[in-house]
């Protein structure tokens, strides 16, 4: 395609010649020239879109093209002005300037400048074309996916607003574009979304930036969705690019393995205390009733070898009886349930003491201290496993175990050690294998009320290990 069917060029000039002097030049550098002499014949036309540049004097016979501009600029948006005029005041070239025009030539007109302004704009409408043609192309894959893509300029106004958008916030394109994207956030979000966007230009710094958040927005309807958020920042173009996924059916079928995963745990508790109570109520009474037929046994004996025969028996069965006994209240120590965590943590010290050597203090706020009975069995399980840990790999005789809280939402349970501590980049060998239990299910047992754990240590300086869980989960009737 030539440079005349390319760059057709509008002269408004009705001076002859000053007329001939600029078409001269047109033709010189190839252009096709179309001319008018006054605003009527300027604005009696329909083929805005043809032309890549106007350039038009200042003043014609019936009117002042300034005033205009705004309206020529709206009919003719993909073309560039060139203002010529007689008049040299420096406001006139303010005004030129600031309604966006290429250039300002005052009369008479100097050739040169004019063909280097003419050059340059039209490399310039060249990769103009090109941009649009690449912007045309991507509004295309925009308009056509399947997430919702909003763009958002540096004021964070909407700037593009594709029909999957439409569809997730049931807003139209025509009534989001131009508003504040913060209408799709929910407060107190939307009050301060403004000032995150100008603390990101500001320093760079933004948790939302360059990253996939799962956040929540807001439909017109005032209900909130959750979504996957990713942005981009495209300086270049001044706007933020945000794709956007609905994941509401994701968190439903979280929501529903979470609660799944909790009535397995729940139903796996009460079968441990269905075999606690069956070792408790009929093993323990066999082994005592072994145990008392074999006293009667003892004193009948009539030989020193029957009777070291049966205290052999009497200290395998008294051991037997043990352990079904330590079995059974690890299996459901009965006090947590009946007194609560504090006690059963008394209990376990207690134990630990007794069975491993390890020395237990307690530091227990019992106005903290959780009432709902899945909560007690989690935290008092996960204390446990802790402590069979500093048993297992610290080294150390003493720990120490506090509860507290943290914040009004949060409740914090610590246990320390002051043994050989291990780095934590290598935290896969060090956990427990007591219970079938390590780390991760720590972590997992902890997620069914919604608590977290996490580990800190340094070689030769001991460990602390921290479990954190909402003050929603240790009220009653919270499960």
């Amino acid at each position: 395609m030539s440079d005349r069917k390319r760059f057709p060029v509008l002269l408004v000039e009705p001076d002859p010649e000053s007329r001939l002097q600029i078409m001269q030049i047109l033709s010189l550098e190839g252009f096709q020239v179309d001319t008018v002499e006054t605003v009527a014949q300027l604005m009696d036309r329909d083929n805005w879109s043809d032309y890549f540049l106007i350039i038009l004097e200042h003043e014609l016979p019936d009117g002042r093209t300034d005033e205009l501009l705004p309206r020529i600029q709206h009919l003719a948006k993909d073309a560039e002005l060139i203002i010529i005029t007689s008049r040299t005041e420096v406001q006139n070239m303010i005004l030129a300037f600031r309604n966006e025009i290429a250039d300002y030539f005052i009369k008479p007109v100097d050739n040169e400048l004019l063909r280097k302004s003419l050059q340059r704009i039209r490399a310039e409408q060249v990769v103009s074309s090109k941009l649009r043609q690449t912007q045309a192309q991507l509004n295309a894959i925009v308009e056509a996916a399947i997430e919702a893509v909003i763009t958002i300029n540096r004021r964070g106004m909407i700037h593009s607003f594709n029909p999957a958008a439409e569809k997730m916030f049931g807003y139209t394109a025509s009534e989001a574009i131009g508003q504040n994207v913060s209408m799709l956030t929910p407060q107190p979000i939307r009050e301060n979304h403004d000032q995150y966007i100008a603390q990101y230009l500001e320093t760079g710094i933004s948790n939302i930036v360059g990253a996939r958040r799962e956040l929540q927005a807001c439909h017109r309807n005032g209900t909130l969705i959750p979504i996957e958020l990713s942005v981009t920042d495209l300086p270049q173009f001044e706007i933020f690019a945000g794709i956007i996924v609905d994941i509401s059916e994701r968190k439903q079928a979280e929501q529903k393995q979470a609660e799944l995963t909790r009535a397995v745990a729940v139903a796996a508790q009460r079968e441990r205390r269905q075999l606690a109570n069956i070792l408790h109520d009929h093993l323990q009474q066999l082994l005592i009733g072994v145990r008392i037929h074999l006293g009667i046994a003892m004193q009948e004996a009539h030989s020193e070898s029957e009777n070291l025969t049966l205290a052999r028996a009497d200290e395998l069965l008294n051991q037997s009886i043990e352990v079904t006994r330590s079995l059974t209240a690890e299996l459901n120590p009965v006090v947590l349930h009946e007194e609560g965590l504090a006690l059963a943590l008394e209990w376990l010290a207690h134990n630990m003491l007794e069975r491993y050597n390890l020395t237990v203090t307690l530091e227990l706020d019992h106005a903290v201290s959780p009432q709902a009975e899945l909560t007690k069995i989690v935290l008092y399980e996960c204390i446990r496993e802790v402590l069979f840990n500093v048993v297992k790999h610290s080294q150390a005789t003493h720990a120490h175990v506090c509860m507290h809280p943290v914040s009004d939402q949060d409740v914090e349970i610590t246990v320390t050690d002051e043994g050989v501590g291990f780095d934590p980049q290598h935290l896969e060998t060090h956990q427990s294998d007591a219970g079938g239990m390590g780390v991760s299910n720590i972590e997992f047992r902890l997620s069914l009320i919604k608590g977290k754990f996490r580990l800190e240590s340094e070689i030769g300086k001991g460990t602390v290990a921290h479990i954190i869980v909402s003050r929603d989960a240790v009220e009653p009737g919270s499960q």
